[in-house]
Parts: structure tokens; sequence; C-alpha cells
């Protein structure tokens, strides 16, 4: 495991992008653990990280959960 100052990280960032796929790469700020450097995989589906990290998206996700469902044939009607 590499702990390494935010300084170093934004120096050397193509360096700890490839380190961080052998072990992990923690970020400190001011001394302090902050983040954690992480790989993708071609497993990982960007765009529902994006999306699950968004705070906009978030927001108008639970506006619209709070919203009463109507059933399917109510959803043809209005198409």
């Amino acid at each position: 495991m590499k702990v390494i100052p935010l300084s170093e990280a934004k120096a050397q960032l193509s360096h700890y992008g490839r380190t961080c796929h052998d072990e992990p790469v923690i970020v400190t700020v001011n001394g302090v653990p902050s983040f954690q450097l992480v790989p993708l995989s071609e497993e990982d589906d960007l765009i529902d990280s994006l999306l699950e990290h968004n705070p906009k998206f978030r927001r108008m996700l639970k506006s619209r959960l709070k919203e009463k469902s109507v059933s399917v044939k109510e959803a043809r009607k209005r198409i």
C-alpha cells in the first residue's frame, strides 16, 4: 500500500494511475487520508458510476421516487 501526499499525487499522477492497478494508493491532504485511487476494470460501467455519484442526478431520482406511480395501462393512455 502506498500513502502519498496530494502534491506528490498531482506531480506523478500517471505513475500512480498505473501503480493503483497493483496496490492501493491512498492520497493524504494535510497529512490526513482523503481518498484512494482505484482502477477501473473492463467490467465497470463508467456511466452508472458517474450517475451514482452525481448530486444533481441523485436529487432528481429522489424527487421522482416520491411521485405517484402509474400503471402500464395508464402510461399507454398518456402516450
